[in-house]
């Protein structure tokens, strides 16, 4: 094949060819390679930041849930609603506008203020009674950053609010307003009283709030003898929504987070809307109405800016209403990196291959087969294969030096992977006890919860803290403290199964995590073997004896997060701690009981 070209001329060609054959189909498997793994890692990222976001509101609809259920029971609110309606009933002129007269047209406050007025001077019963509540509710209404909390009397009468808005003491049954959601929400409560359970409305403009986004959700309120007494409301805003869907941690710079109604009609700002966009903005787009059917997932597709997006989508319900959850970012800057390699390939294709020609046309005669050798070698190292022989050729020229450099290279390599290594070891152990980390225990108590959860086991989470140690970092020495340490890392390790985790938290703080536990007993009896061997002496303190105060947490009885399972064993440790004359007391006499069966099953 090409016997009469020169091989000054055929060797620059072949190698230029191939070089240029093999970087075009490497560049485009790459390219195609990086692209779909780009996308797939793009979308259960943004799949997993719409869970974050999806799991944050549901929390925050399921919290005002529960508050409403407990303040329906509450017997402040069962006799604030009891005492009001009755007060409201012997009101002089009431049905003519009384309180709104009062609290509302001769309120001394703004309208964003009115809720500062405690009582008017009007001498009634009712005006006493409402500056007793009015605090209480206010107060409430402030802390849980609703937009305003209503009694209802059984007759439909709005006998107490605290914003004092128009709607006050006005007849949801008879009244202007018995046409709005929060009438609608009273009177379906007010049909069945004892199992319609809470009721909630979308969001929706309310006129008596100047026509604001508003969403209201009610319970009915019985007194002790089971007789309905009328229903509590909470009007929430739309901003504690907005609150939770704004969040722009990994959005980058074109993603966002937000809410669709069944009508189509966000339920939360855009980020790049000016203004509100609440109730204003249709969303109808593939994402949108598939989520509202019920389905979840990730695509591309159009947004309601008809731009080309990742789009992932899931429902969120919440009593009788559903809205599609939706996250969003522009494919384009998803995708830029992999348009960022496509020009690196291009101009390094380029760049080789120039390379190559020159270097053919000048070591034509000498240079093919170490070239070929080093080139094999090369693709070796390039995928990590670290075992390879490189011999170094004795020749002098540049093909010796480039062998020599590539044995340099290889070199680098391993002083890199040992490196990585070591760095590793370092992140996730504690560099003086050789226990691992505080980020490696959280991440594995992260990991081990997920178990625990999908396999409806137990773990504990054990929280030992040392007894004076400063004291004997003080008057010992850093040096003698940091002995001390190790010593007792040693003996807390020894103290656990094969398959628990000893960390050390932090200064004198040690964390012990032991998963798939069967009950909260396992925990006492590991806590009674550090006891145990906490009761010798240690040899780094001159012989003495030295204390810890231990604190335990049960998943998932004591929380179900790594941070509320760490927070009750601190806590736990702390009731420990304060018990230090007591134990004191018991170490002199103290031999722990330990059942042969959990000596089999833990030791």
């Amino acid at each position: 094949m090409l016997k009469n070209i020169k091989i000054t001329t055929k060797l620059p060609m072949i190698m230029i060819s191939f070089a240029l054959i093999s970087s075009i189909t490497t560049g485009l498997i790459a390219f195609l390679n990086a692209s779909q793994a780009l996308e797939d890692t793009a979308k259960k990222q943004l799949f997993g930041l719409m869970e974050s976001r999806r799991s944050a509101l549901t929390g925050y609809f399921d919290t005002i849930d529960k508050d409403l259920v407990f303040h329906g029971k509450n017997p402040l609110v069962i006799a604030a609603l009891r005492s009001l309606t009755e007060a409201y009933e012997i009101l002089p002129k009431h049905q003519d506008g009384y309180l709104r007269t009062l609290y509302v047209d001769k309120n001394p406050y703004s309208r964003e203020q009115r809720d500062a007025f405690l009582q008017a001077k009007d001498g009634s019963t009712y005006s006493q009674l409402h500056r007793y509540y009015h605090p209480i509710f206010r107060n409430l209404t402030a802390s849980r950053s609703f937009h305003d909390l209503l009694l209802i009397s059984a007759r439909g009468e709005i006998i107490y609010s605290v914003n004092k808005e128009p709607d006050f003491a006005t007849n949801l049954f008879t009244g202007p307003w018995k046409a709005t959601k929060l009438a609608q929400v009273f009177q379906k409560i007010s049909q069945d009283p004892r199992s319609s359970g809470n009721v909630f409305s979308d969001f929706t403009k309310y006129a008596p709030s100047d026509n604001e986004a508003a969403s209201f959700i009610g319970s009915a309120v019985f007194d002790p003898q089971g007789v309905y007494l009328g229903s509590i409301v909470f009007q929430m805003p739309i901003a504690s929504v907005n609150k939770v869907m704004q969040v722009t941690a990994g959005m980058a710079q074109t993603g966002e987070t937000y809410v669709v109604g069944e009508d189509f009609l966000m339920r939360s700002d855009s980020r790049f809307f000016k203004g509100t966009s609440i109730l204003q903005t249709k969303v109808n787009t593939a994402s949108v109405r598939l989520a509202l059917a019920g389905e979840s997932g990730v695509h591309i597709a159009q947004d309601y800016r008809n731009k080309q997006v990742f789009s992932a989508f899931t429902p969120i319900d919440f009593l009788n209403v559903r809205w599609a959850l939706i996250a969003e970012i522009d494919e384009s800057e998803i995708m830029q990196p992999v348009f960022a390699m496509s020009r690196f390939l291009l101009i390094s294709g380029v760049i080789i291959a120039a390379v190559i020609f020159l270097a053919g046309l000048i070591l034509a005669f000498d240079i093919s087969s170490p070239v070929i050798t080093m080139s094999k070698a090369m693709t070796r190292l390039a995928n990590n294969d670290l075992d390879i022989n490189i011999s170094v050729s004795d020749r002098k020229d540049e093909v010796g030096a480039m062998a020599k450099a590539l044995q340099f290279f290889k070199g680098n390599l391993l002083e890199r992977d040992k490196l990585q290594k070591e760095l590793s070891y370092i992140t996730d152990h504690d560099t003086l006890t050789g226990l691992h980390s505080r980020s490696y225990v959280i991440a594995k108590l992260e990991a081990q919860l997920i178990i625990a959860k999908a396999q409806s086991s137990q773990l504990i989470v054990m929280f030992i803290d040392l007894d004076n140690f400063k004291t004997i970092n003080d008057s010992l020495g850093h040096a003698t403290g940091d002995q001390l340490l190790v010593e007792v890392a040693e003996r807390l390790t020894k103290c656990v199964r094969n398959n628990d985790l000893v960390a050390r938290f932090g200064g004198d703080e040690f964390v012990i995590l032991l998963p798939n536990v069967s009950n909260i007993e396992d925990g006492y009896y590991i806590a009674a073997k550090i006891r145990q061997t906490m009761d010798s002496t240690f040899l780094s303190i001159g012989n003495a004896k030295f204390a810890a105060s231990t604190g335990i947490a049960l998943y998932p009885k004591h929380g179900t997060s790594a941070t509320e399972l760490l927070n009750e064993a601190d806590k736990s440790m702390y009731i420990d701690k304060s018990k230090d004359k007591a134990k004191e007391k018991q170490k002199a006499n103290f031999t722990p009981d330990i059942p042969q069966s959990k000596q089999q099953t833990l030791n």
